[in-house]
């Protein structure tokens, strides 16, 4: 019985090893310790719930950093800057639910993708607004410098397209009348729709299965980069991220594209 435990105990100290050795190989602005800047206001992604960051980006990094050895801190930053945050090490990584883009991947590389979402216009239940068709002539909500807002302005150019810092701005807005529909992930569009105090509709929602979201990490850092994406790689194979997933979004678990997913734009 002693030589089992005694068995288990060397394991386990291999293994903690093994996360301190692969903790020092990674850079990283303070050893020990992975930044993490995400975007607040963004549920079910990343927001305060209790005083506390919680969601699907924050759940999601807190595996990536159990399996680096570190310990994840986070930071607050709108999404606009997001990408110069991470080029500049203000964080070590970025969860803003972004997607890869060929445009961003000038500024920073991408981890393999860890979230497909969907693109989703909410409006209010009696707006009048039956379809796309409707949005013509509209104000449209959109989260500014995100692929919404890129997506809105190549598909709905008979609608003004009104960018907000945040989602939260949005619903805000979408709330007292100041834009006549709002752009929103397929997660978020479903919580506002049933929470909502004004009754709110969906008028379409696309699945974004072309531009997955990845991890943001400076281009400086290759082995910070090649950790986290062994570590998303675990997390998928084990179930973690599948749990994650039906946490924060839902039970139906999209297939996430592979670690040689190229975008197209």
């Amino acid at each position: 019985m002693k030589l089992i435990k005694t068995g288990a105990a060397a394991a386990a100290l291999c293994m903690l090893s093994f996360a301190a050795a692969q903790a020092q190989d990674v850079e990283t602005n303070e050893p020990g310790k992975l930044s993490v800047c995400v975007v607040d206001a963004n549920a079910p992604m990343s927001s305060v719930i209790d005083g506390e960051m919680k969601g699907y980006e924050i759940s999601f990094t807190q595996g990536i950093a159990k399996e680096l050895g570190l310990k994840p801190e986070y930071r607050t930053t709108v999404f606009e800057g997001i990408f110069a945050a991470v080029a500049n090490h203000v964080c070590d990584i970025s969860a803003g639910s972004h997607s890869i883009t060929l445009p961003r991947l000038q500024i920073i590389n991408f981890s393999r993708p860890h979230f497909v979402g969907s693109y989703t216009i909410l409006t209010a239940a009696d707006s009048g607004i039956a379809d796309e068709k409707g949005l013509a002539g509209k104000r449209l909500g959109v989260v500014a410098a995100s692929i919404q807002e890129t997506y809105a302005n190549d598909t709905y150019k008979d609608a003004s397209v009104v960018p907000f810092p945040d989602s939260a701005a949005i619903q805000i807005a979408l709330q007292s009348g100041q834009i006549d529909a709002a752009f929103f992930d397929g997660g978020l569009a479903a919580i506002y729709v049933k929470e909502s105090p004004k009754p709110l509709k969906v008028v379409v929602s696309i699945p974004n299965t072309d531009q997955p979201a990845g991890i943001g990490i400076a281009k400086d850092r290759p082995n910070l980069l090649a950790a986290v994406d062994k570590a998303i790689g675990k997390m998928i194979d084990d179930g973690e991220y599948a749990e994650i997933y039906k946490k924060w979004i839902g039970a139906n678990v999209p297939t996430l594209p592979g670690a040689d997913f190229k975008p197209a734009k």
